[in-house]
């Protein structure tokens, strides 16, 4: 038989599509999706890569981070006023900006250094602002937005997504009123990475496949912490037995699935448009249903109609390439900025405990142990995902750090990361939407994630 003619299958397709598809959708869901244990930790692949290429240069990745800033900051400063001459227009887009954004790079530099050299005032660069930032943060941030932006294209555009997305598309849009599609993500955010997935549904959305309202949901309904981070955060830091994780992941997962139902069907985000990106819908969501074949088979057609179009490698390394230096460049000032003011205002200021103050009755009022103590640690976490695990520390209630850290896992819409990352994206959310969808999460999370730990005998 003639080489070209074994690649062909008997409707016509070609082998190598189908080869294509499952090689490229196994790779991208292995490596965002499946965890296993490594040297007695839970981990998956996109995380170990991450620490292995970050533990030789890891002392190297804070100083990189601040030089990014500082020339994020420098080139947009002299490309905004000489409105981008002599740029082409990748470099346009990144560095010709409003006169806001460009201050807010100066300023994002400014912090960065005052925090790497310790410069300035203690607030800046404290164990507990600016190193948190800029040591910790932006370094292993720096890693994850390169790997994620080259590897995400294995697990979106390969047919992997369409083919469960085909299974799943009644439970979601019953549940979340989302489509099938978005249940992939909601793994890759859940067991991988909240940055990861929204990393991921913001390429999907300017490609089309999301609307307006979809996006929205799907990023704050699921853009949480990872699950190995969360067993580390929630026994290590926050002081919840280790006995208890197993029951502890069944009520994050009941609180979770609660939790986006209501966000979904409630404002603000109930509110957002359901129009496409830039007005631009995937011809793939227009594909009719032949209901003569079965659910397998429609899956099949989607997925093979997705991997045929899928890029090559040089294309997929290409674009990760240019599209990270761009996250470098405009989203990581943001990151540094809020995150750097949101810690201060949280370590230096009252604004917090004052805010606390009206819930703490609320609290005792539907029996959660220590609430004067534990009032603010629902809110902080706002400002950064680890402060919530941090305030459960100096809880001696086991009930009242379940309860806290189950509500700061499933709520984390944090300003110094998530949140940040959100603002700089294409997904329309701003400000006060965050933190409204902050605040419902936080209700509907603190009497369920109660409720579950009594049923356990917590106390």
């Amino acid at each position: 038989m003639e080489a070209d003619k074994t690649l062909e299958q008997t409707d016509g397709r070609s082998f190598s599509v189908w080869l294509k598809m499952i090689l490229g959708s196994g790779i991208g869901f292995c490596f965002f999706m499946l965890p296993f244990n490594w040297d007695g930790e839970l981990t998956i692949p996109i995380a170990l890569l991450q620490k292995t290429i970050s533990t030789p240069v890891e002392g190297w990745l804070p100083l990189i981070v601040v030089l990014l800033m500082i020339l994020s900051a420098i080139v947009s400063v002299v490309a905004t006023a000489s409105k981008g001459a002599g740029l082409n227009t990748y470099f346009k887009e990144i560095f010709v900006t409003s006169t806001i954004s460009v201050l807010m790079r100066v300023a994002a530099a400014v912090l960065a250094v005052c925090a790497y050299w310790k410069f300035g005032h203690e607030w800046i660069w404290n164990e507990y602002t600016g190193e948190i930032i800029i040591i910790y943060l932006m370094p292993s941030l720096l890693v994850i937005f390169l790997l994620a932006t080259t590897l995400l294209p294995l697990l979106l555009d390969f047919g992997g997504v369409e083919f469960i997305g085909v299974y799943l598309q009644p439970l979601f849009k019953r549940l979340f009123r989302l489509p099938g599609r978005a249940s992939v993500l909601t793994a890759t955010s859940w067991i991988g990475s909240g940055t990861n997935g929204i990393i991921a549904a913001d390429m999907d959305y300017k490609k089309g496949l999301y609307t307006a309202r979809e996006v929205s949901i799907l990023c704050l309904g699921f853009g949480t912490i990872s699950m190995p981070a969360v067993f580390i955060y929630s026994t290590t830091i926050g002081g919840v037995e280790v006995g208890t994780f197993l029951y502890f992941f069944f009520t994050l997962f009941i609180v979770g699935v609660a939790s986006t139902m209501v966000i979904a069907r409630v404002p603000p985000l109930s509110l957002k448009s359901d129009e496409f990106y830039q007005g631009k819908r995937d011809p793939i969501l227009d594909e009719p249903v032949d209901e003569g074949k079965t659910k397998f088979q429609r899956a099949a057609d989607i997925a093979y109609r997705k991997a045929e179009n899928a890029p090559g490698l040089g294309t997929i390394i290409k674009n990760g390439a240019l599209t990270t230096f761009e996250l470098y460049m405009t989203v990581f000032p943001l990151i540094v900025l809020i995150g750097i003011l949101a810690l201060i205002a949280t370590e230096f200021t009252p604004i917090f405990k004052l805010i606390a103050v009206p819930i703490a009755p609320l609290l005792s009022a539907i029996g959660l142990p220590e609430a004067q103590a534990a009032a603010p640690a629902f809110l902080v976490g706002f400002a950064d995902l680890l402060l919530p695990f941090l305030a459960a520390e100096g809880i001696e209630s086991q009930l009242t750090k379940f309860v806290i850290c189950i509500t700061g896992t499933v709520t984390v819409i944090c300003m110094s990361e998530t949140g940040a990352i959100l603002l700089k994206s294409a997904v329309p959310v701003n400000f006060v939407d965050l933190l409204a969808v902050f605040l419902l999460k936080t209700i509907v999370s603190v009497p369920i994630a109660l409720t579950m730990g009594r049923l356990y005998g917590l106390t």
